[in-house]
């Protein structure tokens, strides 16, 4: 049974929703606690009760999206089952990620700021690179298994986000570009796993 969701968390969303809505319109310096409030159709005060700055609730925002980071489904490495398989599962739960309308609204706030005010994201972000998301737990275990091989966990991770970023992510939060069908997510598919496989096994 689901747990019920209080009205300080319901008003809280709301604020989160809001603030993401005017950050993305006016951008973080020129949007006010005032404009977030009405579009949350909240107090200011409550708004206030929830993030003590504007900073504070940009934060939040980041912290969101590293939630939905780190909700990546669970899928653990076995010795047992065919790495090409594992891999293409592994794309498979990337891409339904990043077609997440959520997630796209929230790296199309945090992105816009981060080039304007990196300092608002350098802390969250280095809390985040500290964190073990699946993804990395499960290509680290395949690389103490020896199923892959490469140096760096870093590089490995990097290059199959990568390539999978940049037909399902980046067209789409710079060009406004479509997702790609299903046909051409199979094909996508077919090449990040071959990438892997040819490179590092």
């Amino acid at each position: 049974m689901d747990k019920k969701i209080s009205r300080s968390e319901l008003k809280r969303r709301a604020i989160i929703g809001a603030a993401m809505s005017e950050f993305q319109t006016k951008g973080f310096k020129a949007t006010s606690m005032d404009d977030v409030a009405k579009r949350a159709e909240v107090s200011k005060r409550t708004v206030y009760n929830h993030f003590s700055s504007k900073e504070a609730l940009f934060s939040a925002i980041i912290l969101e999206m590293m939630s939905l980071l780190c909700a990546f489904e669970h899928f653990t490495f076995s010795g047992d089952i065919a790495l090409e398989v594992q891999l293409e599962k592994l794309v498979d739960i990337e891409i339904e990620q990043l077609k997440s309308q959520a997630f796209m609204d929230m790296a199309r706030v945090i992105i816009a700021e981060a080039v304007h005010s990196p300092e608002l994201i350098q802390g969250a972000m280095d809390e985040f690179n500290k964190q073990e998301t699946p993804l990395n737990t499960w290509f680290q275990a395949a690389l103490e298994a020896g199923a892959l091989k490469c140096q760096s966990l870093e590089i490995i991770v990097t290059q199959f986000v990568g390539v999978i970023k940049a037909f399902c992510f980046w067209p789409q939060l710079l060009q406004g570009a479509a997702f790609p069908s299903d046909e051409e997510v199979v094909a996508i598919k077919k090449t990040v796993v071959e990438m892997i496989l040819k490179q590092y096994s």
